[in-house]
């Protein structure tokens, strides 16, 4: 017997015999319903419907409503049910007064409707479709199971639209059921289904069509892309001008002039670009195309004079006057630098573009940075004008024409003119990647596309970021993986997700780990040791990844096969086809079929870098190529990563550089050496500077008390 009809009836089944032969027909209904004579009951009920509703209902909805007579029916006992508790509202003291003893009261009826809430309930859980949860929830509204009813059809519908996956579907789903949690993620991908629907044909047209028809979706961008792709197949002078002038909005024109710029002037002389500028006199960036044409060529370092910085050439020439306090080295065309405590730029001709008058200055991000002033920040572009006023608290950096800023404490979206985009309305904000950006309001984590939409909505206590395609996540102390949709592809529940950077991502619970791919789907089962230290030597590195089995490492590839048995005491990352590994006290290399490259005589040993691999014995310190033959022999006090082809040694306090082959083409006689390029290197002694070109073995300038005789390499 059904527990919840059982405490329905709890009120009427005390009743007892005292009801005899004389008591009325409303009694004698409740005593043929206490002794399961449905029959009787039911008819002496109906008799009843007009005299006494509220207690006749209320004893239909009960037969109804049990499963143990031919009159079941729990759509009639809800209904019956309704008309009970509509008579009863509607019953005087009296009457009310007169059914209590039948057991029929607020409370009986509270029950009764619990009891039929929890049977189709059940009945709508038996028939788990949409059609049934939906039923419930329009039939049973105040249901205290409605939320999960909801909650159920709510995903089976989504999953429905999923399948689906056209514009149609998820715009039925978003008008049926616009409470839904999946509402946000369904507007994304309505958005990428049109996208999708529309542009089926990959025409030129059809993406024109697109723009045209859609302008305000997010992915007008990608369309734009597409057209000037198809636009511009070869990159050919003719193809470029015709998708400029057919296309002056698309956001690609810049790029196009730059690109059709770069077909005239690849190797930057002076003729080149004067013609470049007869044949195309509309060009919009005329002040770069002037400076190219002035100084494209030069290479500025920075250098030191009576205590104030300047720039000199790659001849030591003066090029810049030495008079600011600090230069940083030049980065698309300009500088920073500072004077007096404040931070400006200066262009390859020493022109002050940013004035040196702010507090701070950011590097350039598509063509603008940021600069702040007394608690106050704008932006400028690379000709020094001042394209966002002056106003804001913070902005950060330009990304996908959009720029978060700050104003009042509360943090929104402005355009490349300081035009408000998305309102200030987080608590923070962050950089846009491939449409969207985290953002945070009530301390919880969640994500905006480029037009302010939630796509994820505020639930997580961090997100790292859409730059990569998929984002991790962390929500109560767990982390997952969330898609470009806001859909979930990694449940957030794991003590610990990687990255992606190498390949598959490290997935940590407990003392176990495992890999997973971009599709959330496990590339190798945790079934591997999560030893100490696995989240910061667990990564995969250049499609390799190090693991440890039984207490013994070994490496995987992306695929999850072992290209090095778990056998060893250590390994390395792999790099230029070799692998550090340790068997007890000793390192050699490996190639990725486990085949040993050297022998295992190194203390230690590490990744190769540009092609060579830093090993110590006893001490001293050597290197190896990329064919485990050792071109630099372990005779050094320490030696840094190779940078430019060179590797910075020590030997008895002083510092020099050798090439691959183990020659030495910075002498050892400095206190510290910076490799600037191939054939330039920054050394430093008692605190002054010089520069040093190995090819011909001079100093191109040294600082005044720079007094070292360089001798000839050995």
């Amino acid at each position: 017997m059904d527990s919840r009809w059982v405490r329905a009836l709890a009120l009427m089944l005390g009743l007892g015999t005292a009801l005899g032969a004389t008591a009325g027909k409303l009694e004698k209904a409740f005593e043929a319903l206490r002794i399961h004579d449905y029959f009787l009951a039911r008819r002496l009920f109906q008799g009843q419907v007009a005299r006494q509703p509220a207690a006749a209902w209320y004893g239909l909805s009960i037969i109804t409503g049990r499963a143990d007579n031919p009159f079941h029916q729990p759509d009639s006992a809800y209904t019956f049910l309704l008309r009970a508790e509509a008579a009863y509202a509607l019953s005087d003291a009296r009457t009310k007064d007169r059914i209590k003893p039948l057991g029929v009261d607020t409370e009986a009826l509270a029950a009764q409707r619990a009891y039929l809430h929890g049977l189709a309930w059940d009945l709508a859980r038996n028939a788990n479709t949409l059609e049934a949860y939906d039923r419930f929830v329009q039939r049973y509204p105040m249901a205290e199971q409605v939320a999960d009813a909801r909650a159920v059809r709510d995903h089976l519908a989504f999953q429905r639209a999923r399948e689906s996956n056209t514009a149609e579907a998820y715009r039925a789903f978003l008008a049926a059921y616009p409470g839904a949690r999946q509402v946000y993620e369904a507007r994304g991908r309505l958005e990428e289904a049109v996208f999708r629907e529309s542009t089926a044909d990959s025409s030129l047209a059809a993406y024109e069509r697109f723009i045209a028809e859609h302008g305000e979706s997010p992915y007008v961008k990608q369309a734009e892309d597409a057209i000037y792709r198809l636009s511009t197949p070869r990159r050919g002078r003719d193809e470029l001008r015709a998708f400029i002038a057919a296309h002056p909005r698309n956001h690609r024109v810049p790029d196009a002039w730059r690109e059709l710029y770069a077909t005239y002037v690849r190797d930057l002389d002076a003729a080149a670009i004067t013609r470049f500028l007869q044949e195309n006199p509309d060009y919009p960036f005329i002040q770069e195309l002037s400076e190219d044409y002035r100084v494209a060529s030069l290479v500025l370092l920075p250098f030191r004079h009576e205590g104030a910085w300047g720039f000199i050439d790659e001849q030591g020439e003066e090029r810049i006057k030495a008079v600011y306090e600090w230069v940083e080295p030049f980065h698309n065309g300009q500088a920073l630098v500072g004077r007096a405590g404040r931070t400006g730029t200066v262009n390859k001709g020493g022109r002050e573009v940013i004035p040196v008058e702010y507090d701070d200055v950011s590097e350039f991000s598509e063509g603008l940075a940021v600069v702040e002033r007394a608690d106050k920040v704008g932006v400028m572009d690379r000709s020094g004008e001042l394209v966002v006023p002056m106003r804001f608290e913070e902005v950060g950096e330009q990304r996908e024409g959009l720029a978060y800023a700050a104003l009042d404490g509360l943090y929104g979206y402005i355009d490349a003119r300081g035009n408000i985009a998305i309102p200030f309305s987080f608590q923070r904000a962050g950089s846009f990647h491939g449409g969207l950006a985290v953002v945070e309001r009530d301390g919880r984590s969640g994500v905006i596309d480029t037009r302010g939409n939630v796509v994820v909505p505020f639930m997580y206590d961090w997100i790292e970021g859409f730059d990569r395609g998929l984002s991790r996540v962390r929500r109560d102390g767990r982390m997952g993986l969330l898609g470009p949709f806001g859909d979930t592809v990694l449940a957030p529940v794991h003590d610990h997700v990687g990255s992606f950077t190498g390949g598959p991502a490290l997935v940590v619970d407990g003392k176990a780990c495992g890999y997973v791919d971009r599709a959330g789907r496990w590339v190798v089962r945790q079934e591997l040791e999560a030893a100490e230290g696995v989240i910061s030597w667990g990564d995969f590195r250049n499609g390799v990844a190090e693991v440890q089995v039984k207490g013994k490492r070994g490496a995987i590839d992306s695929t999850g096969r072992f290209i090095i048995p778990a056998q060893y005491a250590d390994v390395g990352s792999f790099a230029h086809g070799l692998i550090p590994v340790r068997r007890k006290a000793k390192w050699a290399y490996v190639d990725r079929l486990d085949r040993p490259v050297t022998e295992a005589r190194y203390d230690q040993a590490w990744p190769l870098v540009q092609g060579l691999g830093r090993v110590v014995v006893e001490g001293r310190w050597g290197a190896i190529d990329s064919t485990g033959r050792e071109v630099v022999p372990p005779r050094y006090e320490a030696m840094a990563d190779a940078a430019h082809g060179l590797l910075v040694v020590r030997q008895d306090g002083r510092h020099g550089a050798v090439d691959g082959q183990g020659r030495v083409r910075v002498p050892l006689a400095f206190d510290k050496v910076v490799p600037m390029a191939a054939d330039l290197v920054q050394v430093e002694r008692g605190g002054r500077l010089a520069y040093f070109k190995p090819s011909t073995e001079r100093m191109i300038w040294k600082e005044e008390g720079f007094d070292v005789a360089v001798a000839s390499p050995q």
